[in-house]
Parts: C-alpha cells; structure tokens; sequence
C-alpha cells in the first residue's frame, strides 16, 4: 500500500460520485388498465412520466425537490437529505484527495488525508443505507400502494388490474461503490508519514598524544631579522568609499596634506575596483615612492604608507587591527558619514608601537 494507490482509489471514488449525480437511485411505478405512471428519483431532481394506454400518450415532467414539497413532503424531505449529505460526501473527497496528493509528496501526515476520505465514505454510505429505511416509509405515505401493506424499497405487488413496483437504480449502486473506494483509499494513506532525511551520525575523532622516545634536534639557528617597517601613515576608508580617519607619523605641511589627498582619492578608486567581494586580501600599491599596504573585509579598508622596512612583517599586523575595527565599529563603518568615532585612535595608535610575537608555548 502507498499514497499513490489511495490517491487511485480516491480518484475512482470521486468519478463514481460525479456519475451518480446524473443517474436514477430509485424508482416507482405503478401499471394499471387505463395508463403506467411512473416515478424515478435522482440525487437532486425527481422525474414524472405518465402514459396514457388508451390515447398512446406519454407525458414527462421533471420536480426539484422543493417543488415536490407540497405534494410529496416525505419523499422529498428523504432525497433533499440525500442530496445535502452526498454532498458533503462529494467535497469531503475531493480534500482528502488533495491531502493524499500532499501526502505523496512528503508535506503531511496520511492521517489527515485518511479522516477525510473516511469522513467521505461514512457520509456516503449514511444515505446509501438510510434511503433503504427512509424511502419506504415516505413512499407508502405519499404515493399510492395497494392494498394494505407498505411500499418496500424493492419488490412488485400486484391486485386485480393494478400492478405496483418498486426498484433501487444504478445511482443507489454507484453511491455504495464510491463509498467503499474511498474506504480503500483511506486504509491506504492513513499510516503513512513523511520520510526524515538521514542525517549522518557525526563522526568522533580523538586524538592522542605520543610522548617522543628521542631527544628532541636542537632549534636551528635564527636567520637575520629585517627592518622593522616603518609606517608613516596610515588611512580607514569606509564601504562608501570616504575617508573616515587617517593618522599620521609627524604634523605635515600644507602641500603634504595636498598629496595625501591625491593619495587617498588614489585609494579610493583602487579599493572600488581591486577590492570588490575579496574580503580578507591583503594588496600592496606602489604610486611614484610611496608603498601602500591595504587590507579589507566586508567593505572596510584599512591602509598604510610604508617608507622602508619589509612590509610582509605588518600584514598580520594589519589584519588583527581590522578584525578589531570591524568588532568595534563595523556596524557604524558600513554607514559612516562623517559622525565621530570614540576610541579609534587609540586602537590606530598600535601600529606604531613595537610588536612582537609571543613565544612559542613551553613542551
């Protein structure tokens, strides 16, 4: 069993419910001498035919059951509850067949789909049973019998000249069919639950430290540093493009301040083009004899003019201070437009100072 076969068996439910609408449940007739009149009622409609034996006439005449209220009040009150009931059969279906299809495509539970498709069937075959008890008992009050005795829901009575039938049609049959498909198709989908996607166990790593049985090589002999780089200026250019502080080894002069400014315009065109979505790259640029080291991430530059010195020594220098920068001021870099920055100097101020890496953890 799967979804797909209820979904089937719902789909089968329902052409047979639609088919219905357009067939006869159950008819009555009554033949005599003189002329056959002749009942058949539907879902929604009853249908009237008289024939005349004696002019060869045949008259038909079709009633909703509001307008067979007057004259068959009993008759029409048990196929107007027909009616109301299939109904609610009918679009009781048509959901769970919808939730089966949601069902099959692992978005819900099957239970949902099977109370609708139970519901569905539990409604039709309330009226395809009641019509049994129901008709009967309404037919013998409202339409002629003979003799004594009631109308049965099936069965022919005959006195003298008078001949009376009574027999359920193919819709009764059709009703009591699509109630057991959709009795199907709920026993169908009712178990079933999504399927979890497996999620795969994580996977534990231990590791173990060996103690070394030898004596461990003696450290190599240490390599000449080189100069310490000297750092002269140093620039943070927001997302938007604007300086937001530039700092400064010694006071400049006017004209100084004239190519520092040609300096940063210079900078701000490279950082929009060089650095758009390369976060966390670390470039260097020459203009004439000034060297620029730039680092950025997530739209924040952080630069710095270097005189002499090696400048590899700085980048990790530069990249701490931006990670610090973006921790501190990120959210307010990011729509920088001119308002102050506590504390910024401070953290620029590093830059300047002697910096040394820690030494190496003792064994």
């Amino acid at each position: 069993m799967s979804a797909w076969s209820g979904i089937a068996a719902a789909g089968l439910a329902i052409a047979l419910a639609f088919v219905t609408v357009g067939q006869p449940l159950w008819q009555w007739q009554m033949n005599g001498p003189q002329q056959q009149e002749t009942w058949t009622y539907s879902p929604f409609s009853a249908h009237q035919q008289v024939y005349n034996k004696t002019q060869n006439t045949n008259t038909s005449r079709f009633y909703s059951y509001d307008q067979l209220a007057s004259s068959q009040p009993r008759m029409s009150a048990a196929l107007a509850e027909f009616g109301t009931f299939f109904t609610l059969g009918l679009v009781g279906g048509l959901a769970g067949t919808v939730l089966a299809v949601l069902t099959a495509w692992k978005k819900l539970r099957g239970i949902f789909a099977g109370v609708a498709l139970a519901a569905a069937c539990a409604a039709l075959l309330y009226v395809g049973f009641s019509m049994v008890f129901s008709i009967p008992a309404a037919a013998t009050i409202d339409l002629p019998r003979i003799g004594l005795n009631g109308t049965g829901f099936y069965g022919t009575w005959g006195s003298g000249s008078q001949l009376l039938s009574t027999a359920p049609q193919v819709g009764w049959i059709l009703v009591l069919g699509a109630a057991l498909a959709f009795a199907w198709a709920s026993s169908d989908i009712w178990h079933l639950v999504p399927s979890r996607k497996l999620v795969p166990k994580k996977m534990e790593v231990t590791i173990k430290r060996i103690p070394s049985v030898t004596n461990p090589p003696p450290p190599p002999a240490l390599a000449p540093s080189a100069p310490e780089p000297v750092i002269e200026e140093v620039f943070v250019i927001g997302s938007n493009s604007l300086l937001v502080k530039h700092m400064s080894r010694s006071l400049m002069s006017d004209k100084d301040r004239d190519v520092v400014g040609s300096m940063i315009s210079a900078i701000s065109s490279f950082v929009r083009e060089a650095f758009t979505e390369r976060d966390g790259e670390v470039h260097e640029v020459t203009l004439g004899d000034h060297r620029f080291v730039m680092c950025s991430d997530r739209g924040i530059v952080l630069a710095v003019l270097v005189s002499s010195g090696d400048t590899e020594d700085i980048v990790h220098r530069l990249r701490h201070l931006l990670a610090i920068l973006d921790d501190r001021y990120g959210d307010r870099l990011a729509t920088w437009q001119g308002e102050s920055l506590e504390g910024i100097e401070d953290e620029l101020q590093v830059l300047w100072q002697p910096y040394h890496l820690p030494p190496p953890p003792v064994a």
